[in-house]
């Protein structure tokens, strides 16, 4: 299932908005606002390319349905991004804690300045391979996905607003 998700942020610069969506404080305050829990695994800058890889654990339990279609209550992930420094370009992939070989994650991201605002737009496709069930599972993470950036774009609005 595809999605695209569109946020603006006003009163920061591209570059000021890269150093801030990949700083650690910033994630870190923000995952906890969210209710995610978040380990940074690794970090590494080298070449003009940033990789970083970050296992979450959302605080919440998934619906029933999905949890007896998944075989567990908490959907955790590890997020894999590769990212050219200064260019606002990137690919995210996430690998799940459950169903490893039945569920598939990734995408792209985009950062760029616009007239007064800089723009994110996060493309993904998620696509869950069982039968019948599939779909079900799928617009429940992406659902879920969706929900979690308008929060963490308000998270980060309040951030810039306030001038940390």
């Amino acid at each position: 299932m595809k999605f695209r998700i569109e946020n603006r942020f006003r009163g920061i610069t591209l570059a000021d908005y890269e150093k801030l969506y990949f700083d650690e404080p910033f994630n870190e305050a923000m995952c906890k606002a969210l209710g995610l829990q978040r380990t940074l695994v690794d970090r590494k800058e080298e070449g003009g390319r940033m990789r970083r890889v970050v296992r979450v654990s959302p605080d919440r339990e998934i619906p029933g349905p999905v949890q007896k279609v998944l075989g567990g209550a908490k959907i955790e992930y590890t997020e894999h991004v590769d990212y050219a420094l200064g260019s606002g370009r990137g690919t995210w992939k996430t690998i799940s804690s459950l169903l490893t070989d039945k569920v598939d994650s990734q995408g792209s991201i985009a950062f760029a300045e616009r007239a007064g605002h800089v723009e994110r737009v996060v493309d993904g496709d998620i696509k869950v391979s069982i039968f019948g069930l599939g779909g079900l599972v799928e617009k429940f993470i992406v659902a879920d996905v969706e929900k979690s950036y308008e929060k963490a774009a308000e998270f980060t609005q309040a951030w810039i607003d306030k001038g940390r």
